[in-house]
């Protein structure tokens, strides 16, 4: 194309060129000009442009600039390396898209450990998600939109310093599911505020395959964490029984008598301790298995900043210092994520219970409440 132009180019007589041409400098200045008049009046009718990287079948739409934060829905579908289908995540994914009205259309991030790294298994993927999706009446349209917004995030889950690969050998608490559900909880309890692709978000709403939204509601998740400033939000408080929490009560009793600062925190949350606390002694036997209250984090609305301040990074390194905690006590991110809003979030500010999404996991529903319109 350059040399045809250029032939033309020559043919044209030099006294006509020279007085039709515009300087390269002024050409440059008109362009910009031209394309930052588009973007302003772009975001002034609320459009948005695509974001810096392009995900494996599209342009995820970025509105970070219109909305004043970014989010992400997070699923994590593997923790394990080889082949994995979790049939029941394209009702979730159709469910939360159909019922949800999404002011803006953020990524959707599908965290896996090597399942989906060849094109045809994302090619399946996405197939049979259009195939669920317009079973639950959604147009071609909302489907290619929300198949725009897919990322497939490549997350590895290695086995901690101490922790033998043969570990399940060691009679740890829930054998049998060794040690991918542990890894899931050791994950969302601190390494998900770390994650490259998460960590400078400002919210993320994590769902499980089998998380459904069963009914439309009036407000966009993340917007009304927006407009009230909350920092958490959850569907159902539920106690995560002692013989899945050895030990959990004496570590957060002990550490939150070396931080004034979290005790105090915990007092003006009204945080309950069982009898008998005592102090110092993390070999006392305080509470050790008494059940610890939990947030059924299935439905998981954090914002991220609040767990990234240098108090709650503190804490979350001395949680992960023992990764037996996770890998033989099975320890859960339900009762983590409690003990971390009562001792670093001001709840009766930051924390909302959002039973205005109508919502079930597996086949609990849980409590549902009127929908107020932002």
């Amino acid at each position: 194309m350059r040399s045809g132009h250029s032939a033309r180019a020559s043919s044209t007589p030099s006294s006509t060129a020279s007085s039709m041409t515009i300087p390269r400098r002024y050409a440059f200045l008109a362009f910009t000009a031209a394309f930052l008049v588009i973007i302003f009046l772009a975001h002034q009718n609320g459009y948005t442009l695509p974001p810096h990287g392009p995900s494996r079948f599209g342009i995820s739409a970025s509105v970070s600039g219109a909305a004043g934060y970014t989010a992400a829905i997070v699923y994590l579908l593997s923790v394990l390396p080889g082949p994995r289908l979790p049939h029941q995540i394209f009702d979730s994914m159709s469910l939360m898209q159909k019922h949800i009205p999404w002011r803006h259309q953020w990524p959707i991030l599908l965290l896996h450990a090597g399942a989906y790294d060849d094109s045809d298994s994302r090619e399946l993927f996405v197939e049979m998600l259009r195939d669920k999706a317009a079973e639950h009446g959604l147009s071609s349209e909302v489907i290619d939109g929300m198949v725009r917004r897919l990322e497939f995030v490549r997350t590895d889950h290695e086995l901690p310093e101490g922790i033998p690969a043969t570990g399940a050998n060691d009679d740890p608490i829930w054998a049998q599911e060794w040690p991918g559900y542990h890894m899931m909880c050791s994950f969302y309890s601190h390494k998900i505020f770390s994650h490259p692709r998460i960590k400078d978000l400002t919210y993320y709403l994590r769902l499980d395959d089998d998380s459904s939204v069963l009914s439309p509601t009036c407000i966009d998740p993340f917007e009304y964490m927006h407009v009230h400033n909350k920092s958490y939000a959850y569907q159902h408080v539920s106690p995560d029984m002692g013989w899945v929490t050895d030990g959990l009560w004496p570590f957060i009793s002990n550490y939150a008598k070396r931080h004034p600062s979290v005790e105090a925190q915990l007092a003006r949350n009204d945080w309950e301790w069982p009898e008998g606390r005592t102090w110092p002694g993390v070999e006392s036997e305080y509470a050790w298995s008494e059940n610890f209250p939990s947030y059924e984090t299935n439905f998981d609305l954090v914002k991220v900043p609040r767990w990234r301040t240098p108090e709650m990074q503190e804490f979350l390194k001395e949680l992960a210092s023992e990764p037996r905690r996770f890998y033989f006590s099975r320890w859960g991110d339900a009762p983590i994520r409690m003990a971390q809003v009562a001792m670093f979030l001001d709840i009766e500010k930051e924390v909302h219970q959002m039973c205005e999404i109508s919502y079930a996991h597996k086949a609990f529903i849980f409590e549902e409440c009127p929908c107020v319109p932002l």
